[in-house]
């Protein structure tokens, strides 16, 4: 299989997968790997260096501020801060956290970027569609016009001073596509501020690799085939860097034999359908979570514009193309990203 800039063709039966998996290391020392479960999925930090004491002790913390954040910004806990927020607002400033606030600054930043591809208002039309508790129906267009007024990132205001937020009444706020890639940053900056050098966090695919396992250039990191199982495709080379990849091979509702994926265009207030997946390399795992959902939505073309604003940042987008799989890129990956065909079944 041969790479370009800008275009891969792949033949593959099923589409790239939306995580990324650990894949084995060459590291002479064997490391520390703790697990964890946490805002719906698993979690793994994988530590060099340190005492199996002390590396328990770090990868202890960092979970504990993973649970501390979503407690915060989980819908799925009712108690949570963005809970509170989407019951009580009333179209009045109802004052946030600070922590709650910041986020939702990086949030509009990569929805004006993305031109409302990636938007945390989006959450009515995805449970209009049967997800995030609601219920799966084939909506009418009516339907979609209806939940698209309760819907935009441009209804929002932001009041730094009073750390407080404006939307207007029924709008509700889903911090899924964000939160994971803050909370992996935070767990990050856990384990630098322990003085580790080389970790790698993982949470339900959203990883920041901390510097290098000993001896090697990067920690490797495997695309997951999509059809099933732990099957790799690909692979990426990271140090000091975030990854995350959008998709929906796992989560997908099926009305009147039509098969539709969980990212919503928040423009069309409809399902994506015309990309497989899309894996983001960033500088941070909040920028790779947001853009991969934003690019989703785009599509290469649109996301190389927005890429082309930003440092450091990579795409590579699978493509349903017939039975086969085009691959394009966005960005520059390098070495740091190969690819494969799956083995037959």
């Amino acid at each position: 299989m041969r790479i370009e800039q800008g275009l891969v063709h792949g033949i593959l039966c099923a589409c790239l997968a939306a995580a990324l998996i650990l894949a084995s290391s060459c590291a002479p020392k064997e490391p520390f790997v703790e697990e964890t479960f946490v805002m719906g999925t698993a979690a793994w930090i994988t530590i060099h260096g340190l005492s199996a004491r002390e590396a328990a002790e770090a990868a202890e913390e960092a979970f504990r501020e993973l649970h501390r954040i979503e407690a915060v910004m989980s819908t799925w806990k009712k108690e949570s801060e963005i809970s509170r927020l989407n019951r009580e607002s009333d179209g009045t400033p109802f004052k946030i956290s600070r922590e709650l606030f910041h986020l939702l600054e990086r949030a509009l930043f990569y929805s004006h970027l993305t031109a409302g591809a990636f938007d945390v208002t989006a959450r009515p039309l995805v449970q209009l569609w049967g997800f995030q508790g609601g219920t799966a129906h084939l909506p009418d267009s009516h339907e979609i016009e209806q939940t698209m007024q309760r819907v935009g990132f441009g209804k929002i205001m932001l009041d730094g001073e009073s750390t407080s937020i404006i939307m207007p009444p029924g709008m509700e706020l889903d911090l899924a596509g964000i939160a994971k890639g803050y909370g992996v940053d935070r767990a990050a900056a856990v384990l630098k501020g322990r003085g580790i050098e080389s970790a790698l966090v993982n949470l339900g695919g959203n990883i920041y690799a901390l510097g290098s396992p000993p001896g090697e250039k990067g920690w490797a990191v495997g695309i997951r085939d999509p059809r099933g199982g732990r099957d790799i495709v690909g692979s990426l080379v990271l140090s000091n860097e975030a990854a995350a990849t959008s998709g929906n091979y796992e989560n997908f509702v099926e009305v009147e034999g039509a098969v539709f994926g969980h990212i919503i265009d928040p423009r069309a207030g409809r399902p994506v359908s015309n990309v497989l997946s899309v894996t983001v390399v960033a500088p941070t795992a909040l920028e790779a979570d947001a853009l991969s959902t934003g690019f989703f939505v785009l599509g290469p073309e649109s996301a190389g514009q927005a890429a082309d604003l930003l440092p450091r940042v990579a795409a590579l987008f699978a493509l349903p193309d017939g039975e086969e799989i085009l691959y394009r890129t966005v960005g520059g990956f390098g070495e740091r990203l190969s690819l494969r065909e799956p083995e037959s079944r």
